[in-house]
């Protein structure tokens, strides 16, 4: 099993949403993400779920490396299919027919229906090659204070009762900018998959956050969730 090592500063506030603490309710609206020692973290839920949209933004936009992941995972499959029809046939006609059919059926549709999101696993197939993802924590253990933000911002509220529109203010407590954390991506059996692109794509799909445009957490039409990614 490979390990890509990933490093991600923040570079705006990020705001992952979590529940408040007791002691911070009615002061705070909404906090970040925290671990159990308190500090922040990136959950990696958070980075798995727009690093996939990444990797299906750029197999839609006609990525060679994803192109060829989407066909490597055909190769991959059909090759499993191949297999487990030779393994029924060892079995002297034991399981039914129907069962079969369901299951020459499954594979079929997987096959046709391969993509780079595959790399995120596939529905009804287990232990095939796919990434495993780690929550990413601060490098330095610091202050707990000094990892944080208290950010104020408006929202505008339209009234059904009075046809009024009003602003009121919500406190939250984010991650600062320039905090750096840590984390990594496994590569999971990806040698059965038998081609050199799994990686550099991966790196490459990590690498896309640098831009801007893809943002971790909530609130990116508030400023919130720029980060810069660097491979280690």
């Amino acid at each position: 099993m490979e390990r890509i090592d990933i490093r991600i500063t923040t570079k705006t506030n990020l705001f992952i949403g979590d529940t408040p603490s007791t002691f911070e309710i009615g002061g705070i609206d909404a906090v970040t993400k925290t671990n159990y020692q308190g500090f922040p973290m990136i959950p990696a839920s958070s980075f798995k779920g727009v690093l996939k949209r990444i990797m299906r933004d750029m197999e839609a936009s006609g990525n060679p490396q994803a192109k060829n992941i989407e066909n490597v995972y055909r190769k991959y499959l059909s090759k499993l299919c191949q297999e487990n029809e030779e393994r029924m046939k060892t079995l002297n006609n034991n399981i039914e027919e129907e069962r079969i059919a369901r299951m020459a059926e499954r594979f079929k549709k997987a096959i046709e229906d391969a993509s780079v999101e595959y790399l995120f696993g596939i529905m009804g197939f287990n232990d095939t090659p796919k990434l495993i993802f780690q929550d990413f924590i601060p490098v330095e253990e610091m202050a707990q204070e000094n990892y944080f933000s208290i950010d104020s911002k408006n929202t505008i509220i339209d009234s059904a009762l009075d046809n009024s529109l009003r602003s009121l203010p919500r406190i939250y407590k984010t991650v600062r900018p320039g905090i750096v954390f840590s984390g990594n991506i496994l590569t999971h059996r990806m040698e059965l998959l038998e081609t050199d692109e799994v990686e550099e794509f991966i790196k490459s799909a990590v690498l896309e956050f640098n831009d801007g445009i893809y943002r971790l957490g909530n609130s990116g039409s508030r400023g919130y969730g720029r980060i810069e990614t660097e491979i280690v």
